[in-house]
């Protein structure tokens, strides 16, 4: 086999996933809150400043789940409306970190849980967190799709 076939061979295998491993994904139910807020009601002590923005998962034994913000979770660090409501996420268990990432989120609405977006009625244009729109920089709208069924 020829040198560089070998090296772009073994380069693609470098990024394969281990025989036999798969990611850890799972559900994971509660009400999605400020760190700060989860701390100060746990009587703790702590510099606020580090941990201003941090979200986290609070299930019902009070355990606490930090998320990671990246697009499928931005909604939740960015927009108050759709935290401290029953949630429920879909996250990815990261190996050696404490922090899930999130791959998708329903949050309460009217009594079931449903998906937010943010809408931009001129375009028709629907995001998973809040900005302005992509197409005419108008103002989107938070909207719950419609429940599944």
């Amino acid at each position: 086999m020829p040198m560089l076939a070998c090296f772009i061979l073994l380069a693609l295998s470098a990024d394969a996933p281990v025989e036999g491993s798969r990611p850890n994904v799972s559900t994971l139910k509660g009400q999605v809150v400020e760190l700060t807020k989860a701390l100060n009601e746990q009587g703790r002590t702590f510099d606020e400043a580090p941990i201003a923005t941090q979200v986290v998962l609070k299930d019902q034994d009070n355990t606490l789940t930090p998320l990671l913000s990246d697009d499928a979770s931005r909604a939740l660090f960015q927009d108050e409306r759709l935290r401290d409501r029953p949630a429920e996420l879909r996250v990815r268990r990261l190996p050696k970190l404490p922090y899930v990432q999130v791959l998708s989120f329903k949050v309460e609405f009217n009594g079931t849980l449903r998906t937010p977006e943010y809408y931009c009625e001129i375009c028709s244009i629907s995001v998973r967190y809040p900005q302005t729109c992509p197409c005419c920089q108008g103002p989107m709208d938070l909207r719950m799709q419609p429940k599944d069924d």
